[in-house]
């Protein structure tokens, strides 16, 4: 039985046998934080790349001929359908700004829509020219890593543990479950290769691939969410 440890969230890259035939991933630079309204006159929606379950996220945008008007910000679901999530009201100058407490995981498609005052068609040729954002939302967690002094031992998923295996443990996700996890603004998406970690107040396991990866060091704080397969 092998230790683990994690890192975050990027895009798979082709199979390859130091991933157990999954996916390779591919760290991706730390991400920067939009604050900005966009440009004036256009029609603009944005986010942060990346944000914390529970914690809160600022929406801002443009929203040219609707100063003063309510806008409501949507979220796209798995049935392809848009939630309303927050209202908001533009301001005098055309930008807006919505707080929005994040309640879901995983990548989030988000827009913002004004508000009806009467007719429904109105809303929905108003609504399909509205903007996406896109947003990975992390669920907070604790991780360790493993690897040095377990070399050419086999995990529980079947692999040979080496130096160049990127994954993680977890005591119950079936082998081969992709998750995205995110580490001080560096994220990776890497399989469950293992089982583990069994150090209390811990759920989580990188390999040291995956922690050099994402320059994960030690034990510490992460995001993660579990990920499906990119074509």
């Amino acid at each position: 039985m092998l230790s683990t440890a994690l890192g975050a969230c990027a895009c798979a890259g082709a199979a390859s046998a130091q991933t157990g035939g999954m996916p390779a991933p591919e760290p991706v630079a730390p991400s920067i934080g939009e604050s900005g309204y966009g440009e004036p006159g256009t029609r603009v929606i944005v986010v942060a790349p990346t944000a914390l379950l529970g914690h809160t996220t600022y929406v801002r945008g443009t929203m040219p001929g609707a100063a003063r008007r309510r806008v409501i910000l949507q979220r796209r679901d798995s049935k392809s359908h848009w939630r309303n999530e927050r209202r908001g009201r533009v301001r005098s100058t055309e930008r807006f700004l919505i707080r929005w407490p994040t309640n879901r995981s995983g990548r989030l498609r988000l827009r913002v829509v004004i508000a009806p005052r009467r007719h429904s068609a109105r809303r929905a040729a108003t609504a399909a020219r509205a903007p996406v954002a896109r947003v990975n939302v992390y669920r907070p967690a604790r991780a360790t890593f493993f690897g040095p002094g377990l070399y050419g031992n086999k995990t529980a998923c079947g692999q040979v543990l080496t130096p160049l295996l990127r994954g993680v443990a977890h005591k119950v996700l079936k082998c081969g479950t992709l998750v995205a996890i995110l580490y001080e603004g560096r994220e990776i998406v890497v399989p469950v290769v293992d089982r583990g970690p069994y150090h209390e107040g811990y759920s989580w396991d990188l390999t040291q691939a995956s922690a050099d990866a994402l320059g994960f060091t030690g034990a510490g704080a992460i995001g993660y969410f579990r990920a499906r397969p990119t074509s």
